[in-house]
């Protein structure tokens, strides 16, 4: 079988936009979350988020892609930071190596252009009823100009456009996107994966980007009970696994690696920092938001990904869980996790990185296997932070509140979406 490798990779997140400068604020137990000034969030169930406050330099275009929007802003400062430290260059037009590359982008919510297409539509074909025919586009831009809340050009409606301007950058000759909910940016690494082990590709850029807080996204997920209320302390709302625990924090970014079959990465002198193992994929499909209480889908996916790599549990050094800090997702999730790996003391070590910086949806996938390369890397565990009240239906070693010095040799990254949409990825050193 083709051999899966991680040579590079790149990250826009509330806590930085380096994966190492990331990794030092996770092992720190430094939360990004904070009240929302992307807007102004009063009068909202949940008014605090973890944004990304700082300047992202990237381009004005990327080949005939407009790069104004902040979703285009974060994807392509984070392909070409993953381009950039796999060594990857630029091809030429006709070099038959741009058949060989491709991209796997998880996009979906949060465009915040979108804010401006429902009225902005109105504006110009009239209200429901009362369609002319003709559209008043004067009147579209007019309204989609004043609605936009200068974060967004007109022209960029959907985040897509940022899987095409990533091939611009990687010289890439397909692209796919991935939108399954809280798995996408894990599944975007199972489908390159696949398309790696088939043949089809010898190097793919794969990862999510995701920019949701705003203001029609924020009030809907409230409106599912599933976001944290806990306004008075941002820092310490996102609490996973704890018995205190009220929801999730929303949060944006995106994380992108760069994946490539073994010998082609050999072959160029290609920096290899970790290996993809196995992946795993299963759905529950119990309700469109709550997971199955009993944590089937997940421990099938999570099963699934140790079979494709051909371990057992007792393997496992690390689990990076998808630890939401919802009461359902933690609950099953443990009792998934301590089907498979056993009771505290027998199962490894489990830590969230949403205690930090939210869930980036999205983008949560891709960006907490970042977290699980940089473990095996340096041998250490970020925590849970907020962690103080145990909850007898999570009863696992969570690594509370403090980072700790561990070998990991296999690490298994969680993301479990809506829908019952579960996947598994298993990391590792190269053997």
């Amino acid at each position: 079988m083709r051999r899966v490798v991680i040579t590079g990779m790149g990250t826009v997140t509330p806590h930085a936009d380096d994966p190492d400068r990331l990794f030092e604020q996770l092992l720190a137990g430094r939360s990004a979350v904070r009240r929302i000034s992307l807007f102004d969030p009063t009068g909202l169930p949940s008014q605090i988020a973890a944004e990304v406050r700082y300047d992202v330099d990237v381009p004005d275009h990327v080949g005939p892609y407009d790069c104004s929007s902040r979703a285009m802003r974060f994807a392509v400062a984070a392909g070409r930071s993953a381009l950039a430290n796999a060594g990857l260059e630029r091809l030429d037009e006709d070099d038959p190596a741009r058949l060989r590359r491709a991209i796997q982008l998880s996009v979906g919510v949060g465009s915040t252009a979108m804010e401006a297409l429902g009225p902005a539509t109105l504006a110009a074909w009239g209200a429901p009823g009362t369609l002319t025919g003709k559209p008043d586009l004067p009147a579209f831009r007019r309204v989609a100009a004043a609605d936009r809340a200068g974060s967004a050009v007109l022209e960029e409606w959907f985040v897509d456009h940022a899987a095409s301007a990533l091939a611009v950058l990687a010289s890439a000759s397909r692209v796919c996107t991935a939108a399954s909910a809280c798995a996408s940016g894990s599944h975007t690494l199972l489908d390159a994966v696949h398309q790696i082990r088939l043949g089809h590709s010898d190097t793919v850029l794969a990862g999510g980007v995701c920019t949701p807080i705003t203001r029609s996204m924020m009030p809907g997920f409230s409106m599912l009970s599933a976001l944290s209320t806990n306004n008075e302390d941002p820092e310490g709302a996102s609490r996973p696994f704890d018995a205190e625990r009220g929801g999730f924090i929303m949060a944006e970014g995106s994380s992108l690696l760069v994946l490539e079959e073994l010998e082609s990465a050999r072959a160029r002198g290609a920096n290899i920092l970790a290996e993809i193992h196995g992946v795993g994929i299963a759905t529950d499909s119990y309700r469109l938001t709550d997971p199955e209480p009993t944590g089937r889908g997940m421990g099938q996916a999570m099963r699934n990904a140790l079979a494709d790599a051909s371990l057992d549990p007792g393997d496992i050094d690390y689990i990076n869980a998808h630890g939401t800090s919802t009461k359902m997702n933690d609950a099953a999730e443990t009792k998934a996790m301590k089907g498979i790996f056993g009771e505290r003391g027998t199962a490894p070590p489990v830590s969230s990185s949403k205690s930090m910086f939210g869930h980036l949806i999205h983008a949560a996938g891709s960006t907490e296997a970042i977290a699980c390369v940089q473990s095996i890397r340096t041998g250490r565990i970020h925590p849970t932070i907020n962690h103080h009240t145990p909850d007898p239906d999570c009863d696992l070693d969570y690594v509370p509140n403090v980072a700790r010095d561990h070998a990991v040799r296999f690490a298994m990254n969680n993301s479990f979406g809506f829908g019952g949409q579960n996947v598994s990825v298993v990391l590792g050193a190269l053997a």
